[in-house]
């Protein structure tokens, strides 16, 4: 028995046949062809030539429209038998009845005066001294628009030629894909003077072309068509001015700190973009402004009225937030350097006050990424131009691209196509929508800023990871050497609770008990036990017959060494715990550390558990004083909970803060709880720090609580000044005062 799509269930034979029936009928609309071709406003045949030809446009206002037909006298035999893949067929063949030109679907209509942006793209990555690519495609596309206009395809290779050749063999008549033999760089502007030849050979001549400075198209194409108008693109102006900074920043360290070359680019970018449309000298006076705004001096941003300066708003309380200590600079040379970067700006004055995009051609070339992947070569055969111009299509008509071309050729649009092409036309629309929107932008700009503050961050904390030659130019492992993270509560904690009873009440006395929740160990001490420890313990130890007794009974017990080895294997066994222990801060840890250092396995310990949290400081926190009177672990556990035991007693005292911590204090804790296993030793290397009066005794604490040493703060100072990087991200807020002293006392340590 079978169920069907409902549910119920139905014989063998009844199945199938329904099935047949279902297949039958996908495959009636999927795969059958249409007689009567399906009239659209363009229609797409395999002309070459036409006596007429014209490029045509989107217009709001009046639309010109086609409908044209199939010309049965044309060749079809590609479609029998088989679907189209990415119109590799027909893409090659198909031109508009109307207007001859390759790919354009919808309502166009003609220009009056043709703007267009240029761009090139290439299938094979290259950087920038080495630009070896076998093919490259170039497209046009109208600003007004935003669809591609003309496209073109160059190829250094043939496969079929590649093939007959090799074997010396005469290559045989083919359609060969081979159309370039200059280099990969010429391949650019060629196709640009090849494209605006082809628009005016149609009526349509360009005037006005949006381009990068990355190669000399501009330069040979107004050679050929001298009456074109040239625009920078944006987007490159921006890059070129940043590339620069990042090239001043190998000789001004100042540069080098977070955020600052992205803000003087920025201002530069304010003073270009408020004097688009207008007279150059408007451009020149407001690029005059920003070296003396970046130095502290705001008399011009006045003067010029620019609109982009805080300080105007609220002299009083404007800082600058992205330069080092919110203060303006003062290098002299690097004043001397930007003022050279302004001047190159304003020889170019005439050119920046009428800024284009290019951003369309770079979406097409994404698309064209999608469909000629990089990493795969499609160069030498005929597939690249069918997934080229499958791109143009999906660019100028979306995602339903492909269902109005099989409407045009008399095929069945199939209905899961447009299913699928209806959805992601609705997704992409809701996408485009929102990031059209304030919202939208101020998202990106915010997560593209908090992307860049992680990354500053996780630099200054690893150090040098990757750069060129690094391994050759290391003079030593400071550079290569980690930070510590700020300790912070995992999603799913795990806390081991522990105990320990000593010989003293002091953090050098040796260990006699060590308790965890599933753990239990007497050590054999090697200093006599104090008569207050054993009354209060009830454990003695016998010289003579080295044995150990709790209250008069006899246990086994372990050498030191043995018992802090058998404490740590434990530990290992648990995924990054957290050591959790009454008073802990002030007495156990301390007294653990001082052993496992002795023995040289306090580094072993650290590695594997994330901190220790002390359950007094959280209990201090929580509960007032004059609720539980004092804070004791023994009375904590008697007024708040109803569990009783033995108290001083590692064992019991385990069970006991256990029930406290899980039914009072886990909910409670945290990431300041949370503190760094060798807290103790990282803060006394702060005394000299302390005893100068640099830091707070709260922030020694804070850093401590880290793991940081002042070790560490001189390598974040020297990692592009990352120590204010560092700090914030300790969430440690220093006042000027502090962090001028602390970084005069990192300049004066070696």
């Amino acid at each position: 028995m079978f169920r069907n799509k409902k549910g119920k269930f139905q014989s063998k034979k009844s199945y199938l046949r329904q099935f047949k029936a279902q297949e039958s009928k996908r495959n009636l609309n999927d795969h059958h062809y249409v007689e009567d071709p399906i009239k659209e406003d363009h229609c797409y045949d395999s002309i070459s030539n036409s006596a007429h030809k014209s490029i045509l446009y989107l217009d709001h206002e009046n639309c010109v429209g086609a409908t044209c037909t199939i010309d049965p006298t044309k060749d079809d035999g590609w479609r029998t038998g088989r679907r189209v893949v990415e119109l590799q067929s027909l893409a090659q063949q198909m031109y508009c009845v109307t207007c001859d030109s390759q790919l354009h679907l919808g309502d166009i209509e003609r220009e009056r005066r043709i703007e267009v942006s240029f761009d090139s793209g290439w299938q094979k990555r290259g950087i920038g001294w080495n630009y070896n690519s076998s093919t490259g495609h170039g497209s046009m596309i109208g600003k007004e628009t935003g669809k591609v206009l003309q496209f073109s395809l160059r190829s250094k290779a043939c496969h079929i030629c590649a093939l007959y050749q090799s074997k010396n063999h005469t290559v045989p008549a083919h359609e060969c894909t081979k159309n370039w033999d200059g280099s990969s760089k010429g391949m650019e502007p060629d196709m640009a003077i090849s494209m605006a030849k082809d628009l005016k050979e149609a009526g349509c001549p360009i005037n006005v072309i949006h381009g990068d400075n990355d190669s000399t198209t501009t330069s040979r194409l107004q050679a050929v068509f001298p009456s074109i108008e040239k625009k920078d693109d944006a987007n490159h102006t921006k890059k070129s001015i940043t590339s620069k900074l990042y090239k001043l920043s190998q000789k001004h360290k100042s540069l080098k700190q977070p955020n600052v070359i992205s803000y003087i680019g920025r201002c530069f970018m304010y003073a270009i973009k408020e004097s688009q449309s207008k007279n150059p000298d408007r451009l020149k006076s407001s690029l005059d402004v920003i070296v003396p705004h970046l130095y502290g001096d705001h008399s011009l941003c006045a003067k010029e009225s620019v609109n982009w300066c805080s300080f105007l708003k609220n002299p009083s309380q404007a800082r600058y937030r992205s330069l080092p200590g919110g203060k303006p600079l003062t290098c002299l040379s690097l004043q001397t350097d930007l003022i050279s970067i302004v001047q190159n700006l304003k020889d170019r004055a005439t050119s920046l006050v009428n800024l284009g995009s290019t951003q369309a051609n770079e979406n097409f070339n994404f698309i064209v990424s999608t469909k000629a992947p990089k990493q795969k070569s499609f160069g030498s055969s005929k597939s690249l131009k069918g997934r080229l111009a499958a791109s143009v299509l999906q660019k100028n008509e979306g995602h339903g691209y492909l269902t109005k071309v099989n409407k045009s050729v008399g095929l069945s649009p199939g209905e899961f196509t447009m299913t699928m092409a209806t959805k992601i036309a609705a997704k992409r629309k809701a996408q485009k929508s929102k990031q059209a929107s304030l919202h939208g932008k101020r998202g990106r700009l915010m997560k593209k800023i908090k992307k860049g503050k992680k990354e500053t961050t996780n630099e200054v904390h690893e150090g040098v990871t990757y750069s060129t030659a690094v391994e050759l130019d290391q003079a030593d492992n400071q550079l290569t050497t980690e930070i510590p993270q700020r300790l912070t509560l995992p999603t799913t904690p795990t806390y081991v609770i522990f105990d320990i009873e000593t010989t003293g009440l002091g953090r050098t006395s040796d260990i006699l008990q060590i308790s965890a929740d599933n753990l239990n160990i007497y050590i054999q001490p090697r200093c006599s036990i104090s008569e207050q420890v054993s009354i209060v313990t009830g454990i003695r130890f016998d010289w003579d017959t080295k044995k150990m007794f709790v209250k008069g009974k006899e246990v086994n017990s372990k050498p030191v060494q043995e018992a802090l080895l058998d404490f740590v294997d434990y530990v290992k066994r648990i995924p990054k715990p957290i050591l959790v222990g009454h008073n802990a801060c002030n007495f156990d840890i301390p007294v653990l550390t001082n052993r496992l250092r002795e023995f040289k396995l306090l580094g072993e310990l650290s590695t594997h558990v994330l901190g220790f949290v002390d359950t007094l400081k959280i209990s201090k926190r929580i509960f007032k004083k004059c609720d539980v009177s004092n804070y004791k672990q023994e009375n904590l556990v008697k007024k708040l909970t109803t569990y009783n035991y033995c108290a001083h007693d590692a064992k019991e005292d385990v069970q006991a803060l256990k029930v406290l911590f899980t039914e009072k204090l886990e909910k409670e804790v945290k990431d300041e709880d949370l503190f760094h296993i060798g807290f103790h030793q990282v803060k006394s290397k702060y005394d000299k720090l302390l005893k100068e009066k640099c830091l707070s005794s709260a922030a020694v604490t804070s850093l401590a609580r880290n793991g940081v040493t002042p070790f560490h703060l001189k390598l974040a100072y020297e990692r592009n000044f990352g120590l204010k990087v560092l700090l914030k991200d300790l969430k440690l807020n220093l006042t000027h005062k502090y962090m001028d002293l602390l970084i005069s006392f990192l300049q004066k340590e070696e």
